[in-house]
């Protein structure tokens, strides 16, 4: 192997890692979100209410510190993947509070073999027999999570049928996020819109049907606070960032990880039982991810990030 071949294969390797890393993070930074949600005394209409107005302004600030363009172009671009943002928002966070945290985020995360219907069509993305097979397999074991919980742990019919209606929305939301992002617009920028959108939509549906909305404690505002920093901040930008170069079919089958964290989080902190076929579920769930993540990127990385090695690698969002 010449030394431009070897040149070439570095750069490839390390063009896959910085991108994963970055979805890897945002999974870990959602499977927080919903702990801290139940933690959380006031009404889940409160909840959404002080979650999504405090967003907007430390993306804001943050945005301005990095001198990101702040305009109505991009707050018009960000109009439809805000939309589906703002109105899964309601469903997401009202699920988590009507069934168990395991199912809502695990019933949540079909939104992974949605896309790989969506994304041909709609992404122009090619998906492989091997990427189906791993979803197969990452769907059977969510599957089985479901199913083997029943009744038990705090699961409930309408919570399910919640979470079912929230991952239609954020596949809507993932397909128009990675559209625009070919727009080339700066992360904290696009955020920041979203996040604008979001709070109009959410926002005043919160306020119209709170009945609490001024009962916030000193307790229930540092919870929303580290919502809003860590599953909102740090897990929305990492993975819209990582979205420029990671193909969406191979980043949604990714995000089934976040459930699983969610579920060992409950587990320790409310004491929500887990049975032993669940843990099945999950342990099939993080096997196939391995797969995906191993071989469903190869292809993307040819086509998006050796052509943006040099961004990738030097990205100041």
């Amino acid at each position: 192997m010449n030394k431009v071949s070897r040149a070439g294969s570095a750069i490839s390797a390390r063009a896959q890692v910085f991108p994963i890393s970055g979805v890897l993070l945002a999974n870990l930074a959602w499977g927080i979100g919903p702990i801290l949600t139940v933690a959380i005394d006031m009404s889940i209409n409160s909840t959404i209410f002080y979650r999504v107005t405090m967003w907007p302004i430390v993306l804001f600030v943050i945005a301005r510190s990095r001198k990101a363009e702040i305009s109505f172009r991009i707050l018009r671009s960000a109009l439809v993947p805000g939309f589906f943002f703002g109105v899964s928002t309601i469903f997401g966070f009202m699920s988590f509070t009507n069934t168990s945290i395991a199912n809502a985020t695990l019933i949540g995360s079909t939104s992974s073999a949605m896309m790989l219907f969506v994304a041909p069509s709609y992404l122009k993305e090619k998906i492989t027999k091997l990427q189906v097979l791993c979803a197969f397999s990452s769907f059977c074991g969510v599957a089985l999570v479901v199913v083997a919980a029943g009744g038990g742990g705090g699961a409930a019919l309408y919570g399910d049928i919640l979470a079912l209606i929230n991952a239609v929305l954020w596949t809507g939301y993932f397909v128009a996020t990675k559209k625009m992002r070919t727009e080339g617009f700066n992360t904290w920028s696009f955020m920041f819109s979203i996040a604008l959108i979001q709070a109009v939509i959410a926002g005043a549906w919160a306020l119209l049907t709170s009945k609490d909305i001024t009962s916030i404690s000193r307790h229930d505002f540092l919870l929303v606070l580290t919502m809003t920093l860590i599953p909102g901040t740090v897990g929305h930008t990492a993975i819209v960032w990582a979205q420029k170069f990671v193909a969406a079919s191979t980043s949604s089958l990714i995000c089934l990880l976040g459930p699983v964290i969610s579920m060992c989080f409950a587990w320790a902190i409310f004491d929500q039982r887990i049975k032993p076929w669940q843990m099945v579920g999950a342990v099939i769930v993080l096997a196939s991810l391995a797969g995906v993540v191993r071989y469903g990127t190869s292809e993307a990385a040819k086509a998006d990030m050796l052509r943006n090695a040099d961004p990738l690698l030097n990205s100041n969002p």
